[in-house]
């Protein structure tokens, strides 16, 4: 799932009681979009957009949304660490930043709108190469001498070769300028 955030998104309320299995909120009349801070979620349950219920009480709950109908949002309960409970009308909805988002983009369990995590690179001189949209993996240095070519027959469409020459050095370079 991509995990969806908005800078803008404006507090609301439960229109009405939900109980400790409902799937579905009903927020204030006319206030799902701007909780949703101008956030759209794809078709299909592949999005989600954290929000808090009865945000900073003791009946705090994290949700995933993962569907929006003008004011109806499907939901799915007990994130964070938090328990699927009841709560009554006029409860408050908060977009809200969790630990678990953040835990998302440092263990490798990252989709296409996630850093990258630590543990691609394993050693000195890695590089990051895509071997297709939105897939990085590592390519791992040459050896001394050698330089990077492109190479379409390489899953990653790179590969470390021996230098043809042609090419100045860096000291070579220097000698011209008169180091």
């Amino acid at each position: 799932m991509t995990r969806k955030y908005s800078s803008i998104s404006v507090e609301t309320t439960l229109l009405s009681t939900i109980s400790n299995s409902a799937t579905t909120i009903t927020v204030a009349s006319g206030t799902g979009s701007a909780l949703m801070g101008g956030v759209t979620l794809a078709a299909g349950n592949v999005d989600q957009f954290t929000v808090a219920l009865d945000v900073d009480t003791q009946n705090e709950e994290i949700v995933f949304v993962t569907g929006v109908a003008t004011d109806t949002l499907t939901i799915v309960r007990g994130q964070a660490g938090t328990s699927a409970i009841s709560h009554t009308a006029g409860a408050t909805v908060k977009h809200v930043l969790t630990s678990s988002d953040l835990t998302f983009y440092t263990t490798g369990v990252a989709t296409a709108d996630a850093a990258i995590p630590e543990n691609v690179v394993t050693a000195k001189a890695d590089l990051l190469v895509a071997s297709a949209s939105g897939v990085v993996d590592n390519l791992a240095v040459g050896t001394n001498g050698q330089v990077l070519t492109a190479d379409s027959t390489q899953t990653l469409g790179l590969k470390w070769a021996a230098s043809t020459g042609g090419g100045a050095s860096v000291s070579d370079s220097l000698m011209l300028m008169g180091g």
